[in-house]
């Protein structure tokens, strides 16, 4: 192996170099049998010398000796000084593999138990799970200083990201690794950290470092920077991905609207040339907007790396707060809704962490009790032959599990509410027939419902008898305790000057400016621990709890009426609307749990989920278009306008009785004549299909 330099003083830099790394020239010749290194002045050369074995300081001396000899000046033309590796019997070295990313050991085994079984979670409070020897864990200990440092963590992750699209460089992906450094950035452990290598993140923490309150001390984490801080890195990581990308065509569009000026079908006909796999057209809007876009190798969007979407976004962003500035004094000046490149912790409540078996090895560390090691030690068990001994002490495993039913070793926990993961075989996949219609002859349902889910209504739903039954979501939020719940919130908070002062004043995060965020950052610094603790100290998370439970109730008693006649026998056909349009949410009226509602029903009967196309356009008995009806209505800024009203439409001919219908009603009588057919695999009514299908 030989390594040829320029002049003598290169390579006694280089040498010196390897001297200070502890390289052996085993190390350094990769394979040679029998080494000793050779040095060589190939020039005007006034001797050779030779070291054998590890590199040392007598070698460096000779080394020094022997370049003495040889001026210091550039050699001729065509000649070098090296260094090479030398022995009696050459080898043959093949090439060093590619770097192999490391994995655990047990990944093939989760791998292979992946593919026979699955998930199933069961939930219930912490204190009905645990036994009475788990009363010494710190549980508030450990969930604060996770939730301090995932705070701070987010705000960190977003300044990295701003800083690096300010300067125009890549940003690196939005992975586990990446969340990790940030967690691993703000917090403080028992030994001392490492040097960051990475030039932009040390910048980024010395700046985000430089705004904060010196007297604030950072997350503590002590036995928990494996375990709890991988878990919620991968969550993060998780989060982060899908705030880029669910979100990109909400702030496109938005964009779209500001930039450009065209709303309605002109906006939606551009956007669909701008995010189509392939364009042939010549539109230079189109083709602009084209450019911006990463896309993958079948020319969509590439959402496997949503890191490079970020560039786009950041500058819809910037473009959002210039036209604030721009417009901030005008006469009938209204704020354009910013965002956050990435995601931020929502509020201060304490949120559900993971816990594995690494994690429950940092709980017993940060409790002070002996546990063996992680790693096997010559003589002695190491974690994995207790693990499952210690699950069974500490908690009521037995109590969750059933035949088929066996504990996965991961449980997700924010101190008072558990939820436990149990794995269970899968079931077979049923047999595709080659043909997509069914026999009619072998479904005789009792009773068959068309059910439309809304916004306003969670659910409108009628039957072939020709019932009705709704569910608005004041009402499932009421029956839930959703409405009482924030009610107590509001009492706790407007009566706690401090913290009510801090919600108050606190500057929005959502910005792409370095100066904004600066002011956040000073602002909450010094308040977040009272934050924090406020929300730990109160029982917010018993009201979480509690929601969750009449939630869980509400679903219950509402699938309950609809299979109430024929049980299992029903057949529902659930409009396919999902609550995440991109259209945007309507202000201050929030969506029930749709897909909630979806799932609890496929247990107790079965659910056909049927396109909603045209179903509220059209009229459920002659099948032709309804028209809006207009009224008069007193806008925000006083004038009195026409505007449409989207409850009930009208019906221009006189063929059918009753001159307006309710939208939804008759939404659900369209899906109630579709479902049955949709299920059997035979046409849609062609009133109902697109054009071209």
């Amino acid at each position: 192996m030989r390594l040829k330099v320029r002049t003598p003083q290169l390579l006694l830099r280089r040498l010196i170099g390897a001297r200070k790394q502890a390289c052996t020239m085993e190390s350094i010749m990769d394979g040679v049998t029998e080494p000793n290194l050779s040095i060589r002045v190939d020039s005007n050369a006034a001797g050779t010398g030779t070291i054998f074995g590890s590199i040392t300081d007598e070698h460096l001396v000779l080394l020094f000796v022997l370049l003495r000899a040889n001026p210091s000046r550039r050699p001729a033309s065509g000649s070098s000084f090296s260094f090479f590796a030398m022995s009696g019997k050459r080898t043959k070295v093949d090439p060093p593999d590619k770097k192999t990313k490391r994995q655990c050991s047990d990944v093939g085994q989760r791998k292979a138990r992946n593919k026979n079984t699955e998930c199933s979670i069961v939930k219930c409070s912490l204190k009905s799970f645990c036994q009475k020897s788990a009363s010494v864990l710190p549980w508030d200990s450990v969930l604060k200083d996770t939730n301090k440092a995932v705070a701070e963590a987010y705000i960190l992750a977003n300044l990295r990201v701003v800083r690096l699209c300010e300067a125009g460089r890549p940003i690196p992906a939005l992975d586990q690794e990446f969340y990790y450094q940030c967690l691993s950035a703000v917090s403080v452990g028992l030994t001392a950290r490492k040097k960051v290598d990475d030039e932009d993140l040390r910048q980024s923490v010395e700046l985000y470092k430089s705004w904060r309150d010196p007297n604030v001390s950072f997350a503590s984490s002590a036995h928990i920077s494996y375990g709890w801080f991988q878990n919620a890195s991968s969550q993060m990581a998780t989060n982060a991905s899908n705030h880029v990308v669910v979100n990109f065509y909400r702030r496109i569009q938005k964009y779209v609207k500001q930039r450009v000026g065209i709303t309605g079908k002109e906006r939606y006909e551009l956007l669909r040339d701008v995010l189509a796999p392939t364009y042939a057209g010549s539109d230079e809007r189109v083709l602009g907007f084209r450019r911006w876009i990463p896309r993958n190798a079948e020319g969509y969007i590439d959402k496997e790396k949503p890191h490079l979407i970020l560039p786009v976004t950041y500058r819809f962003l910037q473009f959002i707060e210039q036209e604030n500035y721009r417009k901030r004094e005008g006469p009938r000046y209204e704020q354009l809704r910013s965002f956050s490149l990435l995601p931020m912790k929502r509020g201060f409540e304490c949120s559900h962490f993971k816990m594995c078996k690494l994690g429950l090895y940092a709980l017993l560390r940060r409790a002070g009790i002996q546990i063996p090691e992680i790693k096997r030690k010559e003589g002695q068990p190491c974690w994995n032959d207790v693990v499952d001994e210690w699950w069974h002490r500490l908690f009521k495993i037995t109590k969750c599990e059933t035949e088929n039913r066996k504990f996965a070793g991961e449980i997700s926990t924010d101190g008072k509410a558990v939820s436990i993961v149990l794995r269970k075989p899968k079931l077979p996949e049923p047999e595709k027939s080659p043909s997509l219609k069914k026999d009619p002859k072998q479904y005789n349902f009792g009773e068959v419902w068309g059910l439309d889910p809304g916004r306003r209504d969670l659910f409108v739903a009628t039957n072939n008898f020709g019932e009705t039954i709704a569910c608005s979501t004041r009402e499932f939020y009421e029956d839930a305790k959703y409405t009482s719940s924030n009610m107590t919130t509001r009492y706790w908070i407007d009566h706690n000057p401090k913290i009510l002062e801090a919600i108050r004043n606190m500057p929005s995060p959502k910005t792409c400016s370095l100066q904004k965020l600066e002011a956040y950052v000073r602002f909450l610094s010094p308040r977040l621990d009272r934050l924090l603790d406020f929300r730990m100290a109160k029982p917010f998370r018993k009201l979480k709890f509690r929601r969750y439970i009449f939630m869980k109730n509400k679903l219950r008693e509402l699938c309950a009426k609809l299979t109430a006649r024929a049980g299992a026998n029903t057949l529902i056909g659930f409009g396919d609307w999902s609550a995440t349009d991109y259209g945007g949410f309507i202000k201050k009226c929030p969506t029930g749990p749709v897909k909630k509602l979806e799932k609890e029903l496929k247990r107790y009967c079965i659910v056909d989920s049927v396109p909603e196309f045209r179903t509220s356009k059209l009229h459920a008995d002659c099948r032709r278009e309804l028209t809006y009806q207009y009224a008069l209505r007193t806008c925000k800024d006083g004038i009195v306008r026409r505007v449409k009203v989207y409850s009930v439409l009208h019906y221009p001919h006189n063929g059918c009785f009753g001159m307006t219908v309710n939208r939804d009603q008759n939404a659900s009588k369209n899906i109630l004549l579709l479902t049955l057919p949709h299920f059997l695999g035979q046409d849609r009514h062609p009133a109902c299909c697109r054009q071209g299908t």
